[in-house]
């Protein structure tokens, strides 16, 4: 996204990078990149418009980015302007794309900094969080509902591994039963401000939601579950159809 969230990340992506850059593709590991923006006040707009006439072009020829989505909030405890989200094939994959950007940006007479430099201008700040995603722990198609719940959750220190277990033999087959999420994803944060798991859940509507949340806590596994999680953060956002690739 903006210049600045690459070199902030610069050292874990180049960490990681090299290992992965042996394996083929198909073996590596989606890793998510979230950015949350807060606009200065009137300009979210611009932004968005920002995004799709000059950002969006690159992400369509950038072939390494396996997709990207923006979404403004529906309901949140923090308020935000806008998430965009993009997905990778490993810490390689982020490498190979923001390569690919600045060789698109360049043949169209422009440059990456010149774009994310108008988006900065406009915002009052970021926060860029990054999440490996977990196939064993998703199901079903969370893009075919209206909303997305987000979901940031911090594990009890040490029981990380038990709440994987206790999500993947309970409460997904839960959800899957239950009709009350077109789908679930589910990973673990690889930069964040303390939190070790991340969800996005589709659901139709807000009083979907709240159904589902009803529901849940009346069931038998939750009780266990609750007693792993130190904190969860629940933010409820709509995607925007004009800021999405593939």
């Amino acid at each position: 996204m903006l210049s600045s969230l690459t070199i902030s990340f610069a050292v874990l992506a180049g960490a990681t990078a090299a290992a992965q850059d042996a394996l083929p593709d198909r073996e590596l590991p989606e890793v998510r990149q979230l950015v949350v923006f807060d606009f200065l006040p009137g300009r979210t707009a611009e932004a968005i418009r920002v995004f799709r006439e000059e950002a969006l072009p690159l992400y369509e020829r950038d072939f390494a980015m396996l997709r990207f989505r923006g979404f403004r909030e529906a309901e949140s405890p923090e308020p935000f302007d806008l998430v965009v989200v993009s997905a990778f094939h490993g810490m390689a994959g982020m490498d190979r794309s923001n390569e690919a950007l600045v060789e698109e940006a360049a043949r169209r007479g422009t440059s990456v900094g010149a774009i994310y430099g108008k988006i900065g201008a406009l915002s009052e700040g970021h926060r860029d969080l990054f999440v490996e995603m977990d196939p064993r722990l998703s199901w079903g198609e969370p893009d075919d509902a209206a909303l997305r719940v987000f979901v940031s959750i911090r594990a009890v220190a040490g029981a990380a591994r038990e709440l994987e277990i206790l999500i993947s033999e309970r409460l997904l087959p839960w959800e899957r039963a239950s009709g009350l999420v077109a789908g679930t994803e589910s990973g673990r944060y690889l930069l964040s401000a303390g939190d070790t798991h991340f969800r996005v859940l589709g659901v139709a509507s807000l009083a979907a939601w709240h159904r589902y949340v009803r529901e849940r806590r009346a069931q038998p596994f939750w009780a266990d579950l609750e007693r792993l999680i130190a904190e969860s953060r629940q933010q409820i956002l709509v995607p925007l159809p004009e800021l999405s690739v593939r």
